[in-house]
């Protein structure tokens, strides 16, 4: 028996409702945590991420992503920043104020247990250009989870494909879809099987977030 986290995904802005529920090992970091959404929603981690919290204790907004230059470049403009604040009122003032009230970390450097109980909702962004905006909500702590790897409980709804377009993208791919006179019917439907496109079925998530997690403790023990 091992300390876990309950946690609910929901993204946003597509209908039906796509949403899992799942649990993870209360050790991991949120690098982990992303790789379990992607999983668990169906994703193919093609593109980047991030996740936004609200840090109210420290009166800040934190993004966690996973591209080191990224985290680099923001500390060094706001240190130069601070050494030499700009003119109130200009287009580098504006930025001065976005860059001192973010703070931008490596999802890998962040274990869930530093903010889930402060912030126990928060924003995962996949895909910048498609936007892809998940809900996620810490729901439970759990003591006596009998797995070491995680699992999704339950969840409905099937995950767009990769490359859609986003949530209007997607209702036209429906649309589509649905339609079989629709002349570009043939063709969505052979782009969406070459994209992943399926239902979401729980055993075999759950089997995938196995297997994925015996290759990372395999990884992990050889280093």
């Amino acid at each position: 028996m091992m300390k876990a986290y309950q946690f609910l995904v929901t993204l946003n802005y597509v209908e039906p409702k796509v949403w899992r529920r799942f649990v993870v090992p209360a050790m991991l970091d949120f690098y982990d945590l992303h790789s379990v959404i992607q999983t668990s929603v169906g994703w193919t981690n093609s593109h980047l991420f991030n996740f936004i919290i609200e840090d109210s204790i420290n009166d800040k907004t934190l993004e966690l992503v996973a591209d080191e230059e990224s985290v680099t470049e923001n500390f060094t403009l706001a240190q130069l920043y601070m050494k030499n604040p700009p003119e109130e009122g200009s287009y580098e003032f504006s930025m001065y104020q976005r860059i001192i009230s973010k703070q931008l970390l490596l999802a890998r450097d962040v274990d869930l247990n530093q903010h889930v109980n402060e912030s126990p909702q928060f924003t995962y962004l996949y895909d910048f250009g498609d936007g892809w905006e998940h809900t996620v909500v810490f729901e439970k702590v759990v003591d006596d989870y009998e797995y070491d790897y995680p699992q999704v409980l339950e969840g409905e709804g099937t995950c767009p494909p990769e490359d859609v377009g986003g949530p209007p993208g997607y209702d036209e791919f429906k649309r589509v879809i649905k339609d079989k006179d629709d002349p570009d019917h043939g063709y969505m439907k052979k782009w969406a099987k070459s994209q992943g496109y399926k239902k979401f079925n729980l055993a075999k998530v759950n089997s995938k977030l196995k297997d994925e997690w015996e290759i990372i403790c395999e990884n992990n023990s050889s280093l």
